[in-house]
């Protein structure tokens, strides 16, 4: 009897564990206020096939609220355990229309003959915050939506997060702030900086904007809860935050190489000298390498093969060169690791890195690339000494006795007029060169200060020069070859007092191109990187926002000409760097 009991709870534990049913319900916050949205979301998990939804979700009653949503379903494989999971979410966002204490019922389900039932969650309602009357609530009427590219990947393999913004107003964008996200455990994050800010129409009369661009990386398998992100509101106590999505990471393929390092993507490894042009190495001196590790996929500098120890020489902690940006690609790039070597042996010296391996999610499969290795020919001083030529050492020996020896002084006057006479021409010729050549260096410092000269006075005149028409503008800016900020500043403000608005936004995209032309030329990156690499996060955030507020600008059918001067301010301050 005790054997049949025990049969009997295994059989529903099983059973369980491979069928069950997770109804909860969850909202942003419990203490609101009128007019202003909380966030209310409904999920509903179904795991195992032997379970079936008999009834849509009953949602609770919305009377005493203003209301707007929007609703997913995605299926997933769990990877450890090898069940379908069914996974339906609703998300709204509610307007109190009173104050006091107001009840969210619960939503209802039927799964097999069962009902599931959430537990009713109380909201306490203040007044409306009371504001001045020229400053309106950018939050109102907004909501912030996180979506993922791909809904499964291989652990260590890169997924794209998409973070948009809706609102029924599109001025209500420029009030956005980058967005942020807290560190987490399994989850490695990195932000894309160049993405499409074009704002589009969205169902329910909202526009749509994508406000941020993330590359994630899962550092251990099975379903996975990516955390909310939240985007903060400029001057405002506001904060939108987004809902969470779940991602399914697979496990990896068995048959992983030994040698194998978590690198997934496709790489490609070098390893080659700093020092160009050496075919010789002395004993106790040092010299540089490097490895470089370029590709795309989890790419960083713990991925990158180390090069392996030996007795032949000495190796030091490398120098990391990050050179990898996040793209839709995932983590492209190249990583430098540059090392000191000092060789400790004469003769044949082969230096090799670590075999390396990778994992192709494409492919789905493993690939070897094995171990990359430079050879090399160690010396010591008497290999040197030996290699030079004879005439080389002769020219050694001379120049050490010449060092060594004092020249005579001559006492006899004939000897002196002899010695004279002998080398005037040499003297005369050499003096002729010097001469000359003094001449050539005269003239040409000359002419470079006259041409600066002359540069000087053309820039005083066109700045001097006032601009008569909108035409002869456009003519001066396309035939400069050298970027002027002050030119452009000019022709946007005459468009302003004009109002060509239509003229303004393309003035700025010709001052974009031309700045991104001039940047490339100068520092080989467009202006954007040369923020970011150069003067940092924050001034390329700044041109992003700035970005972002021209496009809304641009498109809204209320531009004026305060918002283009407010505008025209802040491209003076960002352009100002280049």
């Amino acid at each position: 009897m005790i054997k049949k009991n025990l049969y009997i709870l295994f059989l529903l534990a099983s059973a369980f564990s491979f069928a069950q049913v997770n109804l909860y319900s969850e909202v942003n916050t419990q203490e609101a206020r009128v007019n202003t949205p909380i966030t209310f979301t409904v999920v509903l998990e179904i795991f195992g096939e032997d379970l079936i939804q008999e009834t849509p979700i009953k949602l609770p009653d919305f009377s005493k609220f203003n209301y707007d949503f929007a609703s997913e379903q995605n299926t997933l494989i769990d990877p450890v355990k090898k069940i379908r999971i069914n996974q339906m979410v609703y998300q709204f966002s509610l307007i109190p229309k009173q104050t006091g204490s107001v009840k969210i019922g619960s939503a209802l389900v039927k799964v097999n003959g069962k009902m599931y039932k959430t537990e009713p969650i109380d909201v306490f309602v203040k007044e409306a915050e009371k504001k001045p009357l020229a400053t309106s609530n950018p939050a109102k009427n907004m909501y912030l939506n996180m979506q993922l590219e791909e809904r499964e990947v291989y652990k260590n393999e890169p997924a794209v997060v998409v973070l948009k913004a809706f609102s029924r107003n599109i001025s209500n964008f420029r009030h956005l702030e980058p967005a942020k996200f807290e560190p987490t455990r399994n989850i490695a994050i990195r932000s894309i900086a160049n993405f499409d800010e074009s704002i589009e129409d969205s169902e329910n009369d909202y526009s749509a904007q994508v406000v941020g661009m993330f590359v994630i990386i899962p550092k251990v398998a099975g379903v996975m809860e990516v955390p909310p992100m939240e985007v903060p509101f400029t001057n405002h106590k506001n904060v939108l935050v987004s809902n969470k999505a779940k991602l399914n990471v697979k496990r990896m393929p068995e048959g992983a190489p030994e040698n194998f390092n978590n690198a997934v993507g496709k790489y490609d490894v070098k390893i080659e000298m700093i020092d160009k042009g050496k075919e010789n190495f002395e004993i106790n001196k040092a010299f540089n390498i490097s490895v470089k590790l370029s590709g795309n996929g989890n790419l960083s500098p713990a991925i990158v093969p180390k090069i392996l120890p030996s007795p032949d020489y000495e190796i030091f902690e490398p120098k990391i060169i990050n050179s990898s940006i996040a793209t839709m690609n995932g983590i492209e790039g190249e990583v430098e690791a540059q090392y000191v070597i000092i060789p400790k042996k004469r003769g044949d010296l082969r230096i090799a890195t670590e075999d390396f391996s990778y994992f192709d999610p494409k492919e789905e499969k493993y690939v070897e690339l094995g171990s990359k290795f430079l050879a090399l020919n160690a010396v010591n001083a008497q290999d040197i000494a030996n290699a030079k030529t004879t005439l080389q050492k002769v020219n050694e020996y001379t120049n050490n006795v010449l060092e060594k020896v004092d020249s005579p002084v001559l006492s006899t006057q004939k000897l002196k007029v002899k010695e004279h006479k002998k080398m005037s021409w040499m003297v005369i010729l050499g003096n002729l060169l010097i001469v000359g050549f003094g001449a050539l260096l005269f003239l040409y410092f000359n002419k470079k200060i006259k041409d600066k000269k002359k540069q000087d006075l053309e820039k005083k005149n066109i700045a001097s020069k006032p601009i008569v028409t909108i035409a002869e503008t456009e003519v001066m800016l396309k035939n400069k070859n050298h970027f002027d900020l002050d030119s452009h500043l000019g022709y946007l403000q005459k468009m302003i007092d004009s109002g060509e608005s239509s003229r303004f936004f393309q003035g700025f995209e010709e001052l974009k191109a031309e700045a991104d032309q001039y940047s490339k030329t100068r520092y080989s990156l467009n202006f954007q990187d040369h923020l970011k690499t150069n003067l940092g996060l924050r001034e390329s955030e700044k041109f992003s926002q700035l970005i972002a507020k021209i496009n809304i600008e641009k498109y809204s059918p209320y531009s004026s000409k305060e918002n283009q001067s407010e505008i025209l301010k802040e491209i003076e301050e960002v352009y100002s760097k280049l």
